[in-house]
């Protein structure tokens, strides 16, 4: 199984233009591909930082020479008609050919709430992507489209720039209905830090929906983002990721909580050293950020996003790029 490594621009993080040079960087020491976040809110006030997605990309793309891009996650439900992703994408796809693809999922309030939108439940929101997904196909494909959904409707809807090739969609979500999804229409799955026991169910229903609806498993794209915080003092790498504590609060992602100052209120009191439990990986050395992006390989994942939330990002893009990337590289990236 060949196997490739790409770098989380973590849009909460950092502001766009720094989030630019990491990227650059991240892709001279040998990275594969750049997952951005696609948020409105971050996951924090404090030291939070939040870019717009869709047209950083393009930045992106004109900064860098090779490298694919796309999101992680984009929601095409609400704030997002799924028109206007499939016009963004395209035009991505054709600025950049080969090199887009895009990642969508069922949202969090904290991107739709503040622009006005009531957040639904998840059936709601479920049905509204799998429309979107359809809808992002038939427009990349179709000229003057009609659709007429239970959520989204088109009237003679054409894209003049469609691009070729189809930029692939990843569908993301733990859940068993949209693991589905994924195997049923998606071109690849994209998943978040959980233990190797959730991942056997996943890869099941996965295999199961692929299987049904006459494709590969094995060939498909499955992508997951991997928590690392680096640094050779512990403590100083686990104190830097306390502000992630956020992730923690129960059932965080069906929540209603729409304000960064809440989701840390809620936090404030979390032990930091939850995150360790399989959130985030606290690595004093390089081979222990190999043993986390390993970790996932032998979950079955066969495209690994390493999201650094180091002290340093400058140190740890030197470091690891320069030993742990080209060893993973060298043991995993060949057929």
């Amino acid at each position: 199984m060949k196997v490739s490594f790409g770098y989380r621009a973590a849009s909460e993080e950092h502001p766009a233009d720094v989030l630019l040079q990491n990227s650059v960087v991240a892709e001279k020491v040998g990275f594969e591909f750049i997952v951005t976040s696609d948020h409105f809110h971050p996951w924090f006030h404090t030291d939070g930082h939040s870019s717009f997605a869709l047209s950083w990309l393009g930045a992106l793309g004109q900064a860098t020479r090779s490298v694919r891009i796309g999101t992680g996650v984009t929601p095409p439900i609400l704030r997002y008609h799924p028109a206007l992703i499939a016009q963004a994408f395209g035009t991505l796809g054709r600025l950049y050919p080969g090199r887009v693809f895009v990642s969508v999922g069922t949202g969090e309030a904290m991107n739709e709430v503040p622009l006005g939108f009531p957040w639904p439940g998840f059936g709601e929101r479920f049905e509204r992507l799998r429309e979107a997904i359809e809808i992002i196909k038939k427009l990349w494909s179709e000229d003057f489209v009609t659709y007429t959904g239970r959520y989204f409707k088109l009237v003679k809807a054409n894209l003049y720039d469609k691009p070729s090739p189809h930029p692939p969609i990843y569908v993301a979500g733990m859940g068993e209905h949209t693991v589905r999804l994924a195997g049923e229409v998606a071109d690849g799955y994209m998943g978040v830090p959980a233990p190797k026991e959730k991942y056997l169910e996943i890869f099941n229903i996965l295999r199961e929906a692929c299987s049904k609806n006459g494709r590969e498993f094995d060939t498909m794209p499955r992508m997951v983002e991997v928590f690392v915080s680096y640094d050779e003092d512990y403590d100083k790498a686990l104190s830097w990721v306390s502000r992630w504590r956020t992730v923690l609060i129960p059932n965080v992602l069906a929540s209603e909580i729409y304000d960064p100052r809440e989701l840390e209120e809620k936090a404030k009191n979390i032990d930091v050293k939850q995150l360790t439990t399989y959130q985030v990986n606290v690595c004093t050395s390089v081979d222990e950020v190999i043993k986390a992006a390993e970790k996932y390989i032998d979950y079955g994942f066969n495209e690994i996003q390493l999201h650094s939330c180091s002290p340093d990002e400058e140190k740890f893009l030197d470091d690891f790029g320069s030993r742990g990337l080209q060893y993973l590289k060298q043991q995993y990236g060949k057929p």
